[in-house]
């Protein structure tokens, strides 16, 4: 399973990284203007700060300029993977691309009809949003079940990757239901790490060892 961190903040990714766990990193038109700066300065800055695919979504709303930009994209550094709406024109943009064998999925996912035509195009991923769909009154973790069960019972190979992602236990829900990556943001990555007990248990070793120093004479 692979962990991605969603964010074009990297100090927060520098952070995060530092836990050993963060598989690559995922960015959207959203991530990068908050983040102030060019879509392709993002990318470069990112895939500068950890080790492991970009993923880059296209601006476009029209088949050709997707396709356009997915390829350009990969110029921008070694390992960026193009995200396309899951719409009629990002679906026909995707088929393009990976016939020229550009890394490339399907991202804004809300059924598992859509995940079938990301699948049936050899989408490198596709990308359900697991907190919209509970906003939306829809079970989120189940509707990625799904998708999961069809694509065991077909066959596909294409990665389930979870996003918006907004707890760890909707995190745990999905690392349950043996999905190929989750995405999420650096606060719900540094969320895994605490626990009041682990907390409680530290400051019991501290007081029981006092001032006696490092072991190793540091």
């Amino acid at each position: 399973m692979k962990l991605y961190v969603d964010t074009a903040d990297v100090d927060r990714i520098r952070d995060v990284a530092a836990l050993g766990v963060v598989d690559g990193v995922t960015t959207n038109p959203s991530i990068v203007a908050e983040a102030g700066v060019g879509y392709r300065e993002a990318v470069e800055s990112v895939a500068d700060t950890v080790d492991g695919p970009v993923f880059a979504q296209t601006i476009a709303a029209d088949v050709d300029g997707m396709v356009r930009e997915g390829r350009a994209y990969q110029a921008w550094a070694d390992e960026v993977v193009v995200k396309l709406p899951a719409t009629r024109e990002g679906f026909a943009a995707l088929a393009r691309l990976r016939a020229d064998g550009v890394p490339a999925g399907t991202t804004v996912v809300f059924s598992a009809e859509q995940a079938v035509l990301a699948a049936k195009n050899d989408a490198s991923f596709v990308a359900p949003y697991v907190g919209r769909l509970d906003d939306a009154g829809a079970d989120g973790v189940g509707a990625v079940e799904r998708i999961c069960r069809i694509y065991d019972a077909q066959g596909f190979e294409t990665d389930v990757l979870a996003a918006s992602v907004r707890n760890t236990t909707q995190a745990l829900a999905l690392y349950e239901a043996g999905v190929d990556a989750v995405t999420m943001s650096p606060d719900v990555l540094e969320a895994h790490v605490g626990h009041p007990k682990t907390a409680e248990g530290m400051a019991g070793f501290e007081a029981a060892w006092g001032d006696r120093g490092s072991p190793i004479g540091e």
